[in-house]
C-alpha cells in the first residue's frame, strides 16, 4: 500500500515522556513527593495534614514554567518552599560529604524554626510562580533568578546522588524503589523502601502507530533522563524495537553538551540514524522540545512538531507552542499517522 506524506520528512525523533510514555503517576507523582519529603524528612519542618503539592500543581509549572528535565523542577520547588521560610543562619558546613552529614546539617539548620508544611501549603501560589519562572526565561534559571536567595543554603541538590545530593537522592530512591536503586547505585535506599513509581507508567502512543511510522521512517528517542531509565520504560512496553538512536543524559554528560533546549540531543540522534536524514522531524509535549528542534533547524533541516498531550491547559499550551513557532501542533501522538503517513 502507498502512502502519500503530508511532511517531507525523512526522519522522525521522540521526545520520550508525554508523547511515548505517560508520566504523570511516575516522575510527576516523584517530584510532587521528593518536595515534601525533603522538606518534612530533611529539613526537619512539621509534617502536613494534607498534601503540599497537587499533581496539577507540578504539571501546571512544567508546562507553563518551560522545565524539561524533573530533576531541575524539582530543585525549583524546593528553592521556592525555602525561600517562603524565616532567614536560616548558615550553620558550619559539613567536613564529610556523604548522605548522613548533609541531613544532620540540614535538620540543624532548620531546627530552629516552627514552620509547619501545612502553613507552606496555605501561602503556596503555583500559577504566579510558574508565570514568574516564565518571564524570566524558564526552566532552573529562571526559576533562580525569579526567586530570592535568603535560604539557598537549604538547597542541596547538585552533585553525585549518592554523596551530595539529596534532592536527587530522594528523587531516585522514589522513582526507582529501595531494590532497583540498590542495584542501580550499588548502594541501599535510606529514605524509601518499597517499591518506585516507575511501575506505574504507562504508553501515550499507539504501538500499531510506531509499528507504521517505523516502516516509513527510521525512528529515535532523546531524554535528559539517565539511559537506563530510559531504556527499561521503552523495555517494558515493548516499544524499544520501533527505534534505531537512543540519547540520554548519558551521552550529553560523555560528550559535555547541553541538554534540551540546547540542540546537540536532536543533532545527535539524526546522526545516528541510517540512512542518514536530510530532513528530520522531532515530536516534543514542552516549549523546550521545540525551541531544541527550532534550534537544530539552524544546522540542518528540522521541524518542529509539539504534541499538547499531558498539557495543564491546551489552550495555553497551544498558545505557548505557537508563540515559539511550532511548525505542526497535535492533539496526540497518535495523530502522527495521518501527518506523516497521510492516512
Amino acid at each position: 500500500m502507498s502512502y502519500r506524506p503530508r511532511l517531507n520528512i525523512d526522519a522522525l525523533i521522540f521526545a520520550c515522556y508525554d508523547v511515548l510514555i505517560d508520566v504523570k503517576f511516575s516522575y510527576r507523582e516523584v517530584v510532587r513527593q521528593t518536595v515534601q519529603l525533603y522538606l518534612e524528612r530533611a529539613l526537619g519542618l512539621a509534617p502536613a495534614k494534607e498534601p503540599l503539592l497537587t499533581a496539577d500543581d507540578v504539571v501546571l509549572l512544567q508546562k507553563t514554567g518551560q522545565f524539561t528535565n524533573y530533576w531541575d523542577l524539582s530543585k525549583a520547588l524546593v528553592i521556592y518552599f525555602v525561600e517562603m521560610l524565616p532567614p536560616v543562619p548558615t550553620p558550619t558546613f559539613p567536613s564529610k560529604f556523604h548522605v548522613p552529614a548533609l541531613l544532620a546539617y540540614l535538620q540543624f539548620a532548620g531546627g530552629i524554626l516552627r514552620v509547619s508544611v501545612d502553613e507552606l501549603r496555605q501561602r503556596k501560589d503555583i500559577a504566579q510562580l510558574a508565570g514568574d519562572v516564565a518571564a524570566h526565561g524558564g526552566g532552573l534559571e529562571g526559576a533562580h533568578r525569579a526567586l530570592p536567595t535568603e535560604n539557598r543554603h537549604l538547597l542541596i541538590s547538585s552533585g553525585d546522588i549518592i554523596k551530595t545530593n539529596i534532592v536527587g537522592r530522594i528523587f531516585q530512591e522514589l522513582y526507582l524503589g529501595a531494590d532497583l536503586f540498590e542495584r542501580e547505585y550499588d548502594e541501599p535506599a535510606i529514605i524509601i523502601q518499597g517499591t518506585g513509581f516507575t511501575e506505574h507508567e504507562s504508553l501515550v502512543i499507539d504501538p500499531a502507530v510506531l509499528g507504521q511510522l517505523s516502516e516509513r521512517l527510521p525512528l529515535a528517542v532523546v531524554s535528559d533522563r539517565p539511559r537506563s531509565e530510559v531504556e527499561r520504560s521503552l523495555k517494558a512496553r515493548k516499544i524499544d524495537v520501533y527505534f534505531q538512536a537512543l540519547v540520554t543524559l548519558n551521552e550529553l554528560r560523555q560528550a559535555e553538551a547541553k541538554p534540551i533546549p540546547a540542540p546537540w540531543s536532536l543533532l545527535e540522534a539524526a546522526r545516528q540514524l541510517q540512512p542518514t536524514p536530510a530532513h528530520s522531524a522531532l515530536v516534543g509535549a514542552n516549549v523546550g522540545d521545540i525551541q531544541a528542534a527550532k534550534a537544530a533547524n539552524q544546522t540542518v533541516p528540522f521541524t518542529a512538531i509539539a504534541c499538547l498531550e499531558g498539557a495543564y491547559n491546551r489552550d495555553e499550551q497551544r498558545a505557548a507552542f505557537e508563540a515559539c513557532k511550532a511548525n505542526v501542533i497535535l492533539g496526540h501522538p497518535n495523530h502522527l499517522k495521518e501527518l506523516i503517513l497521510g492516512k
